[in-house]
């Protein structure tokens, strides 16, 4: 029988991002960060696109100020990075919004505010998307669409976790108590619905669309908080943020070359009850 060797080269190139262009819009977040650092470290040229200006360089990654919102501001943002690289292999949509009064209650929440989410989260990533899949098409690259959802866009937010919690101050308006607002799944929930049509549609063109889903992330929320999430976790934990480097990687690079339309869901087991 012949020895089987294990060739560690070989395993590695499939991990390998070296001549790939990633663009992450919505990348100034501490979850865009690890993953522009997890894609530069594997040889990715990333550019971090977001509403926030950052003009900053950091070695193999670039910011560039986009407003998702604004077709032309996408646009921009295409061409001054097409200018530069030619290409571009993978587009990671990681765009959410919170807005003034955000954490109200389902009864009192308002249409201005339901519509402020559904922009930045569903309807700029269908105009991001719709921009990458026309340039994938003309320039005929293999491109790769990865949307971030959430674990409350394949199931509902359990209100149990939430009880008690006091209302506080925050900078998104007004005293509230921390909760998921009915806006943000449903946004999760389309993104996932949107990845898979695209799947569907464009993958005779090569192009592949697939979904992660991350469980919570500890961000020092209160301990009561904190403690009913991870009971209901197998895992007994919150996320840490970079727990999904390993799954991006994964996602951007050839490893997942057969797969599209899937959603990739780490979250320690919250969705396995």
């Amino acid at each position: 029988m012949t020895k089987k060797i294990f060739n560690s080269n070989q395993f590695n190139s499939l991990f390998s991002m070296h001549n790939k262009v990633v663009a992450i819009f919505g990348g100034t977040g501490k979850l865009g960060e690890e993953f522009a650092k997890t894609l530069s470290n594997y040889g990715a040229k990333v550019y971090v696109l977001d509403i926030k200006n950052k003009t900053k360089k950091n070695n193999e990654t670039f910011y560039l100020k986009c407003d998702v919102q604004k077709q032309s501001s996408i646009n921009s943002a295409f061409k001054n990075i097409l200018k530069k690289e030619k290409k571009i292999d993978v587009v990671i949509y990681n765009v959410y919004s919170k807005p003034n009064n955000y954490y109200k209650s389902f009864e009192n929440y308002q249409l201005k505010t339901w519509k402020k989410v559904i922009d930045s989260n569903l309807t700029g990533a269908f105009l991001v998307s719709q921009t990458a899949i026309r340039r994938f098409i003309k320039d005929k690259i293999k491109g790769n669409i990865i949307f971030l959802s959430s674990t409350y866009g394949v199931v509902g937010p359990d209100p149990s976790i939430y009880e008690g919690l006091k209302p506080r101050k925050n900078i998104y308006g007004g005293r509230f108590a921390l909760n998921t607002p009915a806006a943000y799944s449903s946004t999760k929930s389309g993104l996932i619905g949107l990845s898979k049509y695209i799947a569907t549609s464009f993958g005779k063109f090569n192009i592949r669309s697939n979904v992660l889903s991350p469980g919570g992330v500890y961000d020092y929320q209160e301990k009561t908080f904190v403690n009913k999430y991870k009971n209901k976790v197998p895992l007994k934990r919150m996320a840490h943020w970079s727990d999904y480097n390993g799954a991006i990687l994964f996602l951007s690079s050839d490893a997942s070359r057969y797969m599209t339309g899937s959603n990739l869901i780490i979250d320690g087991g919250w969705t396995s009850w």
